[in-house]
């Protein structure tokens, strides 16, 4: 069998993968590892797709996107996100995911340096990896519900270094930043002459406060804006999301999609302009859904006294398990064996995150208040255990 390309064989995988991986060879466990949500998409966003494909919409489209549903981006980002942009300045993509992997294909060089968040999606470093460029954590701060540390990203800055990811609001933390943090941010990466990359994904999911979109902090055409409807709309299969960004990089970011994805799936645009032109109402039900949930297992984990760092966005929530003596993937497979539950691994997101492991909020209401009562079981088991072994 001739040879595949040694560089990507050593990219890490994700531990979120790798945990679904081991969950799955056990008997029916209580699964709180995935981002995909229980919920079903809308049927009216699904109605309009099937409408759209009977009519012919089976074809290419446009690199950068249908222009009908990229002028719905300018109209949700002005009147949702407080972004300022016109139809030139959006780039409908292959979900979130695909419009941060172009992104930083035209960003990072080989030996380049990009700053993302420790703790924090796993998806980062693993593209950086496989643009032969490398990702450098800056750090969070638990006691701070996990905001992000200005000062940490001043001293990670190096002449290597190219961009800086914020994501906000966070996967795994829940974290919703503030406006002060992120004009401190953006003042250094005004100061380096660095990009800034806003990973919004999660953009609608706020429980408490409200969103600050990174673009609206600046004049600066250095923001680049990433968003999905994978979240927001319960979307996650039909692989859509945008970039909103000066258009001269939107420019090259719709013509560089083309050698990797061609263009996003012309049925799912048609899908996603029926998800903003269509009723809002179901973004609201499924956004206080995730809040009952958080709720529940925050009530869970409270009754064992097991630490926890409240989520304000998003829908994970990272408990602490110090106190149990294990390190975050021991800790993952001993609670799947004893207790039939299965969670990722904090470390999964990074070296900050090694004191945690992330309950999903995605899952049904009574899976996640089960798999919190076990989880909070297991962490009283073990703290007595130590606290007996100590006596002797």
């Amino acid at each position: 069998m001739p040879r595949l390309a040694p560089h990507v064989l050593t990219t890490p995988h994700s531990g979120i993968r790798r945990m679904a991986d081991i969950a799955a060879q056990a008997v029916d466990p209580v699964v709180l590892v995935g981002g995909d949500p229980n919920f079903t998409t809308p049927q009216h966003i699904i109605d309009s797709a099937a409408q759209a494909a009977s009519a012919g919409a089976t074809g290419y489209a446009y690199g950068g996107g249908i222009r009908e549903l990229r002028e719905a981006i300018v109209e949700k980002v002005r009147d949702r996100n407080g972004i300022a942009a016109s139809v030139d300045q959006v780039c409908v993509t292959t979900g979130g995911c695909g419009g941060l992997f172009t992104t930083l294909l035209l960003l990072l060089d080989t030996g380049d340096e990009i700053l993302v968040p420790d703790p924090g999606w796993s998806n980062y470093p693993a593209m950086a990896h496989a643009l032969r460029a490398r990702a450098v954590g800056y750090p969070l701060d638990p006691q701070a519900g996990f905001s992000l540390d200005p000062a940490g990203i001043a001293e990670r800055m190096t002449d290597r270094t190219r961009a800086i990811i914020v994501n906000s609001p966070s996967n795994p933390t829940g974290a919703v930043e503030t406006a002060e943090r992120l004009e401190a941010m953006l003042e250094i990466a005004e100061r380096h002459d660095v990009w800034v990359i806003s990973d919004e994904c999660y953009d609608e999911l706020v429980f408490e406060g409200r969103h600050v979109s990174t673009a609206t902090l600046t004049t600066s055409e250095r923001v680049i804006s990433v968003f999905t409807f994978s979240k927001s709309y319960a979307m996650t299969g039909w692989r859509v999301g945008y970039v909103v960004a000066a258009a001269s990089l939107i420019e090259q970011l719709a013509l560089y999609q083309e050698p990797v994805v061609s263009c996003a799936s012309t049925i799912s645009q048609h899908a996603a302009l029926a998800a903003l032109r269509g009723p809002q109402e179901c973004v609201g039900r499924m956004r206080d859904a995730y809040r009952e949930r958080r709720d529940l297992a925050a009530s869970a984990l409270a009754r064992e006294d097991v630490p926890y760092v409240q989520p304000r966005g998003g829908f994970f929530l990272m408990a602490a398990i110090a106190q149990t003596g294990l390190d975050s993937w021991e800790f993952c497979r001993r609670l799947l064996r004893e207790e039939n539950v299965a969670l990722v691994p904090g470390a999964a997101f990074g070296p900050g995150g090694e004191a945690f492991v992330r309950i999903s909020l995605a899952a049904a209401p009574d899976k996640v208040a089960l798999g919190a009562e076990r989880l909070a079981r297991f962490v009283a088991r073990n703290r007595a255990l130590i606290a007996t072994q100590s006596t002797h």
